[in-house]
């Protein structure tokens, strides 16, 4: 079974679904062309997180993306937390993608379905283009970027691959991070704003192990140090996950942000490849830890998603799909 069909509508939002016999997708190309569902068919289970009281809809360009925020995976560019530009410009929070409208076109053939889906952003002059392939039997699928300046003056820019996972008691997260710095934080066992520690280990909480206790916390954490560019969440019971594969090289930081009921009622966990950090872009600049591109100049790279079995942990994720317990 293979086959993309682009006939579909969600809360009034057009839905375009690729679907293999592992993997089911959907994309709303109206809200940023963000992932609405990753479905690994074996369990009829949608591995992405949905807020249970906001449905995925437009928004104006400086929204609170919290407010808005349906769930999904999102492409985050060119910041996180709302600052300004070297030009002066105010840049959105979460960035200019999410409320944007993407161009799409969809393409098959007998081996593999593809959307491409193309947005232009209104404060800084860029043009980011995704191709989604999957491809017949595949267990994995693929994200090809491009991100191109097409202005006349440089940008600086961080850009996040900004997934929100579902999460259930007994998860596992293995990120082959070195250090890690804590950003925001509430209920205290996650950390406090500032702290650094060795990965995984935190004031003697093992942080790779979800929790569902009544401790009421979240914290945002930088991880750095990749030893390679991957990340894993494996849920223990069923021994089955989902992981990135990325390139560390563009993408040297994973923001790890945990929310167990301690931010607005939430229970999920977001595992973001970045390109730099902190969250705001002018930090980021601050610091040297920000990219900036030339006018005409091109990014592209190559993330592929995988779908995984029979592991309670991950030492190793590749893009060809192989996974090492």
């Amino acid at each position: 079974m293979l086959s993309i069909d682009d006939g579909w509508t969600y809360n009034g939002l057009r839905l375009i679904r690729l679907e293999n016999r592992h993997i089911a997708l959907e994309v709303l190309p109206e809200r940023g062309a963000n992932i609405h569902r990753v479905i690994d068919k074996a369990r009829d289970l949608d591995l992405l997180w949905k807020s249970p009281r906001i449905k995925p809809h437009i928004a104006a360009i400086h929204a609170d993306f919290d407010d808005h925020w349906a769930g999904g995976w999102d492409d985050a560019f060119p910041g996180g937390r709302a600052s300004r530009n070297r030009y002066g410009d105010l840049l959105p929070y979460m960035g200019e993608i999410w409320t944007a409208q993407a161009n799409y076109s969809i393409s098959s053939s007998d081996d593999e379905v593809s959307i491409t889906t193309t947005v232009a952003t209104p404060v800084t002059p860029a043009e980011l283009t995704r191709t989604i392939t999957l491809k017949r039997d595949a267990h994995t699928f693929s994200l090809s970027y491009s991100l191109r300046n097409v202005g006349t003056l440089p940008f600086d820019y961080n850009w996040g691959i900004h997934p929100s996972l579902s999460i259930r008691p007994g998860m596992r997260f293995d990120i082959p991070a070195t250090e890690g710095l804590v950003d925001e934080a509430g209920g205290h066992w996650l950390g406090e704003p500032g702290d650094r520690y060795d990965w995984p280990e935190l004031r003697g909480f093992d942080v790779r192990h979800s929790e569902f206790s009544d401790r009421h916390a979240f914290a945002l954490h930088y991880l750095t140090g990749l030893k390679a560019g991957w990340f894993a969440s494996t849920d223990t019971a069923d021994r089955r996950g989902f992981g990135l594969s990325f390139d560390r090289e563009l993408f040297p930081v994973v923001w790890l942000c945990l929310v167990y009921g301690g931010w607005r009622g939430y229970y999920q966990a977001l595992i973001e490849p970045w390109t730099g950090y902190p969250s705001p872009l002018d930090e980021a600049v601050a610091a040297g830890r920000a990219r900036l591109l030339q006018p005409g100049e091109e990014q592209h790279t190559e993330v592929t998603a995988v779908l995984y079995d029979g592991v309670q942990s991950v030492s190793d994720l590749r893009a060809d799909g192989t996974v090492t317990g």
